[in-house]
């Protein structure tokens, strides 16, 4: 069984040195009990190796800062504060008064600290946080998200409102700093009482020399900027990647500092925060690289951290130069193909792609060159395959993944499934009744009619020329010329229909949403209910004959059949994430890929 390392949406890290950080969130998972769950990750190598931290609370954690390796506290939702006073081994919870989540906070001394948090709440100690009171915010009913100290006078706050307010007498008054910025603000940092910066939604990044009288938009006309200054490739379409948030920043000197984001964005700057340039992100386009991050930390010039989403734990030793990942992600896997029993491929959200060539026991990562978000993967030999994804994209390699090339298609849709009868004749199917095809192994890829405008989700051949597609509404279509004519061979009513597998020509069957599961012996002529006793979404099945098959769906479901689908019994399973995808070599040799980076492998040793 592969896991990610951390099955977390990280919020925050922080180091306290080269060797010893910890990082904060909350658990990933199928359900909001799974999600209901804090997560503390704490290294002291480096982050070459991360172990867990129990917290004592089951809310999201959001900030963490420790003055020292012995002394931290952690902030997080629900008024949750927490406390250690050796290096994180017992976290004891600190009374806040308060229920409402907590964004950021700054300690000074191991004594002196304040706290900001959702409806104005701002909260200030001076023992350490054995008792914590209630300071009269700089405005009612607001969302304060951002808070930095240069020292016990001078301090900042951002909102989600889009106000910066500064104090010079320790946080005793505040005044409201115009910027004339309308949007989401959720950083500030300053590195003198004059110099400083604020990040927040729609790309924005504002830099004040003057202690922020005046505040000058950095970003603005960002959308050009990127294109003819950064280097930024546009993106068809809607232009994905120019509708980032900002969520933190970090100076090291007056000079050199770094901001994370959504998409990816890892941006640095060398020269005060006049220019921005991507390290990640962006143009950069790396396997996974628009998983959202939302912590950084730097150290000095050279060491850095950042973390996000699905686990993603970053480290550089180069200022950025190049980043490193200290976790196994913890995408969302959708599609699988094993080309024999030792070599396979497995795709996921955020252009990720693994390979394995041991049948599974270790899985390394592709560079596929873009960021979407993967449905599924074919191949015709260990080395020729292709893979598809949003934005009509369509992705090929000849040679195991090594290069992945894309292929020009003339669709803006999804592409949620491809089936290849051969290195030459394929299809692949999507949103909106995407239907694509083509004869030459996808040098052209041509739009094949049909009357439904429903989104198309599997798509199974038994030769060039017979195949079905199943779809949204319980849509079933069926061609007999290779896709020039599709045509409705049955209507399930309303029901989402997942996937479509044929054993020969006569015997197929669908599964779907609620435990459907629904098999022909007559081409599809006639359909016939099967009973899965399960009521969780059935997303992906596989026969290797007439009699013996696999399903898999939501919440680790597993099941199994001999007899053609006449009885189907559940089969353990280590996981209860859902599962999306499976490929069997035979009855002793299969793999299953799902939620949170998970995939399983089936292998039966010695007789059954």
């Amino acid at each position: 069984m592969r896991q990610a390392d951390w099955k977390t949406r990280f919020y925050d890290v922080f180091f306290i040195d080269s060797q010893t950080g910890w990082a904060v969130g909350n658990s990933e998972g199928n359900s909001i009990k799974e999600e209901f769950n804090s997560v503390i990750a704490h290294t002291s190598d480096g982050g070459q190796h991360w172990t867990s931290q129990e917290s004592g609370t089951i809310y999201p954690l959001r900030k963490v800062q420790f003055i020292d390796n012995q002394n931290g506290w952690i902030i997080g939702e629900n008024g949750t504060i927490l406390n250690t006073k050796d290096g994180g081994k017992n976290w004891h919870k600190q009374q806040s008064n308060t229920l409402n989540n907590l964004f950021d906070l700054h300690f000074f001394t191991d004594k002196v600290g304040w706290i900001i948090g959702d409806y104005s709440t701002m909260l200030h100690t001076e023992n350490g946080g054995m008792t914590w009171t209630s300071k009269r915010a700089p405005a009612k009913e607001t969302s304060l998200r951002g808070l930095h100290f240069l020292d016990q006078h001078y301090g900042w706050i951002v909102s989600y409102e889009g106000n910066i307010y500064a104090t010079t007498n320790g946080g005793h008054s505040w005044t409201n700093q115009k910027n004339n910025i309308h949007c989401e603000l959720s950083d500030v940092y300053f590195v003198t009482k004059n110099l400083g910066w604020v990040v927040g939604d729609k790309r924005t990044i504002l830099q004040t020399k003057d202690g922020g009288m005046h505040w000058n938009y950095i970003t603005e006309g960002s959308n050009q900027k990127h294109e003819t200054s950064y280097g930024q490739k546009l993106k068809t379409g809607d232009e994905p990647l120019h509708s980032f948030i900002l969520f933190d920043l970090c100076f090291i000197d007056k000079k050199n500092g770094w901001i994370v984001g959504d998409m990816g964005t890892l941006l640095y700057t060398t020269d005060s925060g006049i220019t921005w340039r991507h390290q990640r992100g962006g143009a950069t386009q790396l396997p996974g690289g628009d998983v959202v991050l939302q912590g950084i930390h730097f150290v000095d010039k050279k060491t850095g951290w950042a973390v996000g989403e699905a686990g993603t734990i970053l480290h550089t030793q180069n200022g950025g130069k190049n980043w490193e990942s200290q976790s196994s992600p913890s995408h969302l896997l959708s599609g699988m193909h094993f080309s024999s029993s030792e070599i396979g491929y497995v795709v996921g959200d955020r252009g990720a792609i693994l390979s394995t060539n041991d049948g599974g026991s270790s899985w390394t990562s592709q560079d596929s060159g873009i960021m979407e978000c993967f449905g599924a993967t074919y191949f015709v030999t260990p080395k020729i395959g292709w893979a598809v994804a949003e934005w009509g994209t369509i992705i090929q390699t000849k040679d195991g993944g090594i290069t992945w090339w894309p292929q020009k298609t003339e669709s803006s849709k999804a592409l949620l499934d491809i089936f290849f009868i051969d290195g030459d004749t394929g299809w692949a199917v999507g949103n909106n009744g995407e239907i694509l095809s083509t004869d030459n192994g996808g040098k052209n890829w041509e739009h094949q009619y049909n009357t439904t405008n429903r989104d198309l989700f599997g798509v199974h051949f038994v030769d060039s020329k017979t195949g079905w597609i199943v779809g949204d509404g319980g849509i079933l279509l069926n061609t007999n010329d290779g896709g020039d004519n599709w045509k409705l061979q049955h209507h399930f009513g309303e029901q989402w229909l997942a996937d479509v597998f044929f054993a020969d020509y006569r015997h197929g069957w669908i599964c779907g949403v609620s435990g459907l599961i629904y098999h022909t012996s007559d081409s599809g002529q006639n359909w016939t209910k099967q009973k899965s006793h399960q009521d969780n979404s059935l997303n992906d099945l596989f026969f290797i004959n007439p009699n013996e098959g696999w399903i898999v769906g939501g919440h680790g479901t597993v099941l199994h059949t001999i007899n053609g689908g006449k009885v189907w019994r559940p089969q353990q399973c280590e996981t209860q994430f859902n599962l999306n995808t499976i490929h069997m070599m035979n009855p002793k040799l299969g793999w299953i890929a799902g939620d949170l980076g998970t995939i399983l492998r089936h292998k039966v040793i010695g007789p059954i």
